[in-house]
């Protein structure tokens, strides 16, 4: 680890958090930085990228999607839908804008990336139904907004995995209930939490990690999950942890990217394991040395620039080849 993610790791790791959080202290968590000094922070995007946003209606509320575009991209175009992180609890949109931007800069791809609800004011799976809703706003309006509904991906980060693997699986059953659904080209998954009873040998292993603690999940864990309520979930149900999902048929390919110094490592594999098991065709990548949230920070992270190769080829391969099947000599394993 270099100088500058010892840096910025350590000084993430002194952040206070409050129990209970307060409204004061998670608007100030939460607050986006302004987009040249994040730029400048967590990475450029080229000025080849146009961005706009709208907001949509979800639930009685609206929820902004900010859109990432190709100044001269043709049309239509396939759609990336991203799913930022931040432990379901902190997190925006612009912490996402060097990734999406990255992609739209190398394809020609439109990138749509939702700001979705956060607990604990809107507690699991509120967060999930947010996404959901966007992902199907998206698809039906997909032609109006330049892209192709029949080419259509999700990404995610970290607790944005776990909404896209979510929404996949909602995105399948869907498409089984009515075939006029067009069925989701494949999903993007970083680091994902996939198993939020945190059950896997990772986290045991690695509980004081650079960037992610054990404390720090627990701590998100009691604003996503709260318990002692009717409607209260628990980390092993099926709602929130896709690891649990009694059906993983008929997903879509899937890219699964693992860090080697994140306690979620486990997480990711367990679930590139499942989805092969149940015959969806998975790559897995892991990056022995990174630790978790990299693909976000290319200025602290080399493995950040790998991790969106990563994403080109998958995207290139499943979308822009024409949504064909997942290269069955698709090499797996480790790359550094």
């Amino acid at each position: 680890m270099n100088l500058r993610t010892r840096l910025m790791t350590g000084a993430l790791r002194r952040m206070p958090r409050p129990e209970p959080p307060t409204s004061a202290y998670l608007s100030r968590v939460r607050r986006e930085l302004p987009r040249p000094l994040a730029h400048l922070v967590l990475g450029p995007v080229s000025r080849t990228v146009d961005i706009d946003e709208v907001t949509i209606p979800v639930a009685g509320t609206r929820v902004r999607i900010r859109f990432y575009r190709a100044a001269a991209a043709g049309s239509p175009t396939p759609l990336v839908v991203n799913f930022h992180g931040g432990g379901f609890v902190f997190g925006n949109l612009t912490t996402a804008d060097w990734l999406c931007g990255s992609l739209v800069e190398r394809l020609d791809v439109t990138v749509a990336s939702v700001d979705y609800r956060l607990a604990p004011e809107h507690p699991a799976p509120g967060p999930f139904e947010d996404c959901w809703a966007a992902t199907r706003w998206l698809v039906e309006h997909a032609e109006r907004l330049g892209c192709d509904p029949r080419q259509v991906s999700v990404l995610g980060e970290s607790a944005g995995g776990n909404l896209a693997a979510l929404v996949a699986l909602a995105s399948r059953d869907l498409t089984r209930a009515d075939p006029a659904w067009p069925a989701l080209r494949s999903q993007l998954l970083l680091y994902p939490i996939t198993d939020l009873s945190l059950a896997s040998p990772s986290i045991a292993e690695l509980p004081d990690a650079p960037m992610l603690q054990r404390r720090s999940m627990d701590w998100f864990g009691r604003r996503y999950l709260p318990q002692g309520r009717p409607d209260s979930i628990a980390g092993d149900d099926p709602r929130v942890s896709p690891l649990f999902a009694d059906d993983k048929t008929g997903l879509p390919p899937t890219l699964v990217v693992a860090a080697g110094q994140d306690p979620l490592r486990d997480d990711a594999l367990r679930y590139a394991d499942a989805l092969e098991e149940a015959g969806v065709p998975v790559r897995r990548v892991t990056y022995p040395d990174a630790i978790h949230g990299f693909a976000s920070i290319p200025l602290f992270e080399p493995a950040a620039r790998h991790g969106v190769d990563e994403l080109v080829a998958a995207l290139t391969g499943t979308v822009a080849a024409g949504g064909g099947p997942w290269p069955a000599e698709a090499p797996r394993g480790s790359s550094g």
